[in-house]
């Protein structure tokens, strides 16, 4: 009779491995990288400072440029432009392009009772600026949305590196 040897492996250390490998980069992963885009290279400021309690829904609108370099190697920017939803709205289009789907964002807060007793949408902006973007287009954003019906705002910057 041939004897068989079999060989039993104790898998419960490597299940806990991939347990805790799961728990640790749950933990570590960036979910607000989810929200930004990459071609807006926001400005740096001292007074920079993470919100105290994320509210649970907010409007986050990008503004920023189109860089890609020429033959020479230059760096050549286009816009301002307004990074909403896939769409990329010039600055002088914002009143025109961007109040229409502005007003349907307000439309889906009034269904979803949203809004406050002045009828005015709780949901807080948040704009995300290029640091080279000129304030006047921001600003205009800024007035597009009160007129829409938004009053909340905050205006994202980053921390200088060591802060």
């Amino acid at each position: 009779m041939a004897s068989s040897n079999s060989i039993e492996i104790d898998m419960t250390p490597m299940i806990d491995i991939v347990f805790q490998l799961i728990t640790f980069f749950m933990v570590v992963i960036n979910f607000d990288a989810a929200n930004s885009d990459e071609r807006v290279r926001m400005a740096v400021s001292d007074l920079a400072r993470p919100p105290k309690m994320k509210p649970p829904v907010e409007l986050v609108l990008q503004v920023g440029f189109e860089r890609h370099r020429d033959a020479a190697g230059k760096e050549i920017k286009d816009g301002p432009f307004l990074f909403y939803n896939g769409d990329l709205i010039p600055a002088p289009s914002f009143e025109k392009v961007f109040r229409p789907m502005l007003d349907r964002e307000f439309q889906i807060e009034k269904i979803k009772g949203n809004l406050d007793g002045d009828g005015k949408a709780k949901t807080p902006v948040v704009i995300r600026a290029d640091a080279e973007c000129a304030t006047g287009d921001v600003q205009k954003l800024i007035q597009i949305c009160q007129q829409a019906g938004y009053e909340k705002f905050s205006l994202k910057a980053m921390q200088p590196e060591g802060k």
